[in-house]
């Protein structure tokens, strides 16, 4: 993450952190705290929270071009499912890509395979991506990295990168807020915290 990125990654904590915390606990328990979402699944398929009834969802939002914080992350999802043990069957992890031009169905089903088998990748159109970000309040700004030029057809090629808050976002089984990890919480961490919800 960019230094500039720690305070686009300030109110994402405030905000969220609002919806999830009341009187020193969890929310959840009613339907205004269902964040809802219309995306399609590294298979193709439409998927909504509806889809996850049942299961807690482990939540982070990147791209497969990153370079560090994604795999960091998702590394970080993976082996939090892992000391979960037993009570890893009640964790759903999803991926949410912002940027869905360049990924689509088929790259994110190799992406993800690489940190979890269980992991699923979401995309959709730009505007069902910015409304699931806005929902969870995420930021994220693109940035050009370097300009190439296909020299057989002489055609310019963009290449860019995306800014993006870090957070992996904890939902419960009715798909309701309940937690919000910063960036380089340990996997320990997030299964312990998961472990005390599902008691």
């Amino acid at each position: 993450m960019s230094p500039k990125m720690y305070f686009l990654f300030i109110p994402v904590i405030l905000v969220f952190g609002l919806l999830i915390a009341k009187e020193g606990r969890a929310v959840g328990s009613t339907d205004a705290n269902v964040i809802t979402f219309s995306l399609l699944d590294h298979s193709g398929q439409p998927v909504t929270e509806k889809n996850y009834r049942g299961y807690y969802l482990l939540i982070f939002f990147g791209y497969s071009h990153c370079p560090d914080i994604c795999p960091i992350s998702l590394q970080i999802v993976a082996n939090a499912l892992e000391k979960l043990g037993d009570q890893s069957p009640l964790v759903q992890p999803l991926f949410v890509t912002l940027d869905p031009e360049r990924d689509t169905p088929a790259l994110l089903s190799n992406f993800v395979a690489y940190f979890h088998p269980r992991l699923i990748g979401l995309t959709g159109s730009t505007s069902q991506i910015e409304l699931v970000a806005k929902k969870f309040f995420v930021r994220y700004q693109r940035y050009p990295s370097a300009t190439t030029i296909i020299e057989k057809t002489g055609l310019q090629s963009q290449e860019y990168l995306l800014d993006h808050t870090g957070a992996i976002y904890l939902l419960g089984p009715k798909a309701e807020g309940l937690s919000l990890f910063p960036d380089g919480t340990p996997a320990s961490t997030i299964a312990d915290t998961i472990k005390e919800l599902a008691r």
